[in-house]
């Protein structure tokens, strides 16, 4: 096979605009993050065509708020029939958290935040033998290709590890309905996530109103409660080649290792209260 040889200057032309890429993204989400609301504010009607398909589509990319607590973007909606909640993530430590440990919506039956006769939906439920992590960073050094078809590729083969481990819900207070559902159920309460071109990942759950004993047409204001899972943590890595523990080299492993692991396993959560909106 021919080998394909690039200058010191086109590898930093391709560097440079990677980076600009990279930055001109992250100040946009940054810049919408500002824009937003901590806590959701408004009642939403969910779009005719709405999807649980983790696609943001039907809603045209918006969002209503912006949590610094959990470092999330999320939309609450509903309909005459159903609640739906829409959550993305950007940051890789965050979207690694999630897919991991899940994020749990608790529906409180009033605005009675300690009413134990409460409802909770967690997704995604992971395969617990297993952690469920996603590359989503650039090694340093390292020159990705940003054409579209590894772009496609990528975001392909992520949410094929996504189908593949994230095939259940996890349903607490409803006592008509097992605790674990699969997300192909037929009983109303749906979910799916996925991850976009931009290794950006979104999830989407609705639950049925009739499971939360609401009606639309009573503009009903009840609190939830958003609490994202921390993982499990991971062992960290010992060295094989004999070299001690307190080696610099090591002590640099170990400690990103833990920065990283403490980002990933300590929950984050945040409260809200939404009135149903009426048609």
């Amino acid at each position: 096979m021919e080998r394909v040889y690039f200058s010191k200057k086109i590898i930093y032309q391709i560097k440079t605009k990677i980076v600009l890429s990279v930055l001109f993204l992250v100040i946009a989400f940054i810049a919408n993050a500002q824009k937003l609301p901590n806590v959701q504010q408004i009642s939403l009607r969910a779009p005719a065509n709405i999807k649980i398909d983790g696609k943001l589509t039907e809603w045209g990319d918006q969002f209503q708020a912006y949590n610094h607590a959990t470092d999330i973007f999320y939309r609450m909606a509903n309909d005459d029939e159903n609640l739906y909640l829409t959550v993305q993530a950007v940051d890789p430590d965050i979207i690694n958290k999630i897919v991991d440990g899940g994020v749990t919506l608790t529906i409180q039956k009033s605005t009675d935040k300690k009413d134990k006769n409460n409802i909770s939906i967690t997704y995604p439920v992971a395969d617990r033998k297993n952690h469920l992590m996603f590359n989503l960073r650039n090694r340093k050094g390292f020159v990705p290709d940003t054409s579209a078809r590894a772009a496609d590729s990528t975001m392909l083969y992520n949410n094929k590890k996504l189908e593949i481990n994230c095939k259940w819900i996890r349903i607490k207070g409803i006592p008509d309905l097992d605790t674990l559902l699969s997300v192909y159920n037929i009983d109303g309460i749906k979910a799916a996530g996925l991850f976009d071109r931009r290794k950006i990942y979104t999830f989407e759950i609705s639950v049925g109103l009739k499971y939360l004993r609401f009606s639309a047409n009573d503009a009903i204001k009840f609190a939830y409660h958003i609490r994202v899972n921390g993982g499990r943590p991971i062992t960290p890595p010992t060295p094989d080649n004999g070299a001690s523990a307190t080696a610099p080299g090591v002590v640099r492993i170990l400690a990103v290792s833990a920065r990283l692991d403490g980002i990933r396993t300590t929950p984050t959560d945040f409260w809200g209260e939404y009135t149903l909106a009426k048609k």
